[in-house]
């Protein structure tokens, strides 16, 4: 009995060591499946963006030389949307309408023979130009049409019916403007044998602030779920496209917050929904979708990047740069690496007006810089705006 129960006990143990044996290797084999499937997901995603950054690059040289068969370029460059300035050909390349949000100015050109057709014709394009919202205006992009078709892929539909500047004009004004338009005297000059007819009217003085009040709700909406100042939401805002909601540069980068697809756009996506996406142009024109991806970045850059950083206002700093230049570069200003929580060691030691110094002095571009400054007073201003005007 004795030996029977010992041959028992040992055959337990190595039928406990057995299983133990084989759930540890199936454990491991489960991990291995897992980290293949995540390493092809990231594959995937890279691949996907790879494929439309190679799309847009293409288009966009293709569409410049075409224009510059046209239109005069500007500084060497084709005139393009960019950030803060909406541009609109009309399909035969003979028109061209620009809202200057940064400028607050609209300029209507046009191919003509005579002064009286350019007249007609720049009337009509004004006119049509306050009926445009987002969903026509992504409609009628050529280089969003010649991204498609490099990408073999059909166009996707935006449903956004906000203007692009009629809701912020009043009706007395929209007549002032036409009429100014219709007496002006037209700007002409001769490009590769035709002639270029242009007329300019400035929108109204206090443009900017209505266009900021036209997103109030969004802005109020996502500083609340994400626990980040409006006024820093509408500070970036003005600051990376002045309030266009075409917005676009050529990283690339779309929208009211300049969401950049492979970077903010695909872990604020993650953050937001569980799940990586690299969101397309069309979802970032959506100026609510953009302005809630835009706000769920700085609170992944506040919250969770940079959260060793204890001081409220030098994380702050810290957060507005590094929605410019990305956390690593920030981390290179006071340790001269990109990693973050050695860096927050260093800037712990700091009050948040030596931090601030010494980001305006030492980060790694001017133009984050110039951009941190920017942010920085334009926060205070829409402090004081959101008591008061907006």
């Amino acid at each position: 009995m004795c030996m029977g129960g010992a041959k028992m006990k040992n055959l337990l143990i190595l039928l406990t060591l057995s299983v133990t044996i084989l759930v540890s290797s199936d454990f491991e084999e489960f991990k291995q499946q897992q980290n293949l499937k995540y390493t092809n997901y990231q594959n995937s995603i890279q691949e996907e963006f790879s494929k439309y950054q190679k799309a847009h690059d293409e288009a966009f040289n293709e569409f410049s030389k075409d224009l510059k068969k046209k239109w005069p370029p500007i500084n060497g460059k084709a005139d393009i949307s960019t950030k803060k300035r909406f541009v609109e050909y009309n399909r035969n390349l003979n028109t061209k309408k620009i809202i200057d949000y940064e400028k607050n100015n609209i300029s209507l050109e046009v191919i003509a023979s005579t002064q009286i057709e350019a007249k007609n014709k720049i009337k009509e394009m004004f006119t049509q130009l306050l009926t445009e919202d987002v969903k026509s205006a992504y409609k009628n992009d050529l280089l969003e049409e010649k991204i498609s078709k490099k990408l073999n892929k059909p166009r996707a539909v935006i449903k956004s019916k906000e203007k692009l500047i009629s809701n912020i004009i009043t009706p007395q004004e929209k007549l002032e403007m036409i009429n100014k338009l219709q007496k002006e005297n037209l700007i002409i000059k001769k490009y590769n044998g035709k002639f270029i007819y242009k007329a300019n009217v400035k929108l109204p003085t206090n443009t900017t602030i209505r266009k900021a009040k036209s997103f109030k709700n969004y802005v109020m909406a996502s500083a609340k779920k994400e626990d980040v100042p409006a006024a820093l939401i509408y500070a970036i805002i003005h600051s990376e496209s002045s309030f266009n909601p075409m917005a676009r540069s050529h990283i690339p980068a779309f929208g009211l917050m300049q969401i950049v697809p492979k970077s903010a756009g695909i872990d604020s996506y993650q953050y937001l929904y569980n799940k990586k996406r690299v969101l397309s142009s069309a979802y970032l024109y959506d100026s609510k979708k953009n302005i809630t991806i835009g706000s769920a970045y700085l609170h992944i850059l506040y919250y969770k990047y940079l959260k060793k950083i204890k001081n409220p206002q030098s994380r702050l700093y810290c957060a507005i740069a590094a929605y410019n230049t990305g956390a690593g570069n920030v981390a290179k200003t006071f340790t001269g690496n990109t990693n973050i929580n050695n860096s927050a060691t260093i800037i712990n030691k700091l009050t948040s007006e030596q931090v601030y110094k010494k980001l305006i002095s030492s980060l790694p571009y001017l133009e984050t810089r110039k951009y941190l400054k920017k942010v920085n007073d334009r926060t205070s201003a829409y402090n004081t705006l959101l008591q008061t005007t907006l």
